[in-house]
């Protein structure tokens, strides 16, 4: 015990100050802390530094990246409490920091072309590949697009019966709202086209007449007749318009025509021969026409009772007298032209019947 306190009191004197063994001084919490504190208002002043210089630079209308540092907490691991010891040299504690992480964000503001804008657009060379990779694609679309589009002009040459033919339907529809003078325009260039269309050059004619354009209407009609000898539509009219006129030889001449060679109408061709022939005295020429219509149509009485007064003019009694009994007993006459068909019948075997008598 003696030499324990003997060396308990050197320790504590004066003179072994040098031998004493000091104890390293153990960081305080308050001063990490303190450090953590200036690290953060540290970086919360470089990003705010940051923004200004970023939104200072986006009013000029230019295209700018800014790094903003999101600053990070700093976590210290504090040094364990030391308890003091007299045979502890030194404590050491041992600190961790953590790194700060600056993770950059990027502010792009679409702007107007400016100087600055192309050195950023040189910065950023994605969009301009993108760019470039998307006009290629474009390119063969257009292509297409250019040639679905493209037009090609053909030259087609009408024939003359083509224009005609246009020209013709011009003219009905001029007609149909009563405009007549297009359409007599329209109708001669049809008949300039093709000089044998048959319906532009009758309704021509016809239209002509209409204004009392009497010698162009017949100067249309003989146009057209001769580009078509064997039209009965044309010689028809031209005959009816003799007629109305006055003309009735003139129009007699039209229809002197053999009937084998016309291309339709026989019929009303052939009949109004009869008539014009019976009426100028040209009987035996009636009696040939009308012999023909009976042929054609035997059940038409009119067709018998013409017969019958063409014969009865030309001498031919018996065979007059066939015909009449004929118009009798067929249809298609009126009261009056049976009652008179009876009396010539009547006549003719009485006179027949005083021919024998008188034998």
């Amino acid at each position: 015990m003696s030499e324990l306190n003997r060396m308990l009191s050197d320790l504590s004197s004066p003179k072994n100050s040098e031998k004493h063994v000091t104890v390293a001084p153990i960081p305080s919490v308050w001063g990490f802390r303190f450090a953590r504190v200036v690290l953060a208002l540290v970086a919360t002043l470089v990003g705010a530094t940051g923004i200004s210089w970023a939104v200072s630079v986006g009013s000029e209308k230019t295209f700018l990246t800014t790094p903003m540092v999101t600053p990070e907490p700093v976590f210290v691991e504090p040094a364990p409490k030391a308890i003091p010891s007299p045979t502890q040299k030194v404590v050491k504690s041992e600190v961790s920091y953590v790194a700060m992480k600056a993770t950059p964000v990027v502010a792009v503001e679409p702007t107007f072309e400016t100087k600055a804008e192309t050195k950023a657009t040189e910065q950023v060379s994605e969009p301009m590949l993108m760019a470039n990779v998307e006009s290629i694609k474009a390119a063969p679309v257009q292509e297409k697009v250019e040639q679905e589009a493209s037009l090609s002009v053909e030259t087609i040459e009408l024939t003359g019966e083509q224009l005609a033919d246009i020209a013709y339907d011009k003219a009905q529809k001029r007609a149909q709202v009563g405009d007549t003078q297009k359409a007599i325009a329209f109708l001669r260039d049809a008949v300039k086209y093709n000089p044998s269309h048959i319906a532009a050059t009758n309704q021509l004619a016809g239209l002509l007449y209409g204004r009392s354009q009497l010698r162009d209407a017949e100067s249309v009609l003989r146009k057209g007749i001769s580009a078509n000898p064997n039209s009965a539509t044309l010689k028809l009219t031209l005959a009816r318009m003799y007629q109305q006129s006055g003309s009735e030889e003139s129009a007699l001449n039209v229809l002197s025509s053999s009937v084998h060679l016309l291309d339709g109408e026989q019929v009303r061709f052939v009949s109004m021969r009869a008539a014009l022939a019976q009426k100028l005295g040209k009987n035996l020429e009636a009696k040939q026409s009308y012999q023909w219509l009976t042929e054609q149509e035997p059940m038409d009485g009119r067709w018998w009772l013409g017969l019958g007064v063409s014969a009865e003019k030309t001498g031919a009694n018996k065979e007059a007298e066939k015909a009449y009994g004929k118009a009798v007993k067929s249809g298609g006459l009126s009261n009056q032209s049976v009652n008179f068909a009876r009396q010539r019948l009547v006549y003719l075997q009485n006179l027949k019947q005083g021919a024998t008598d008188g034998r």
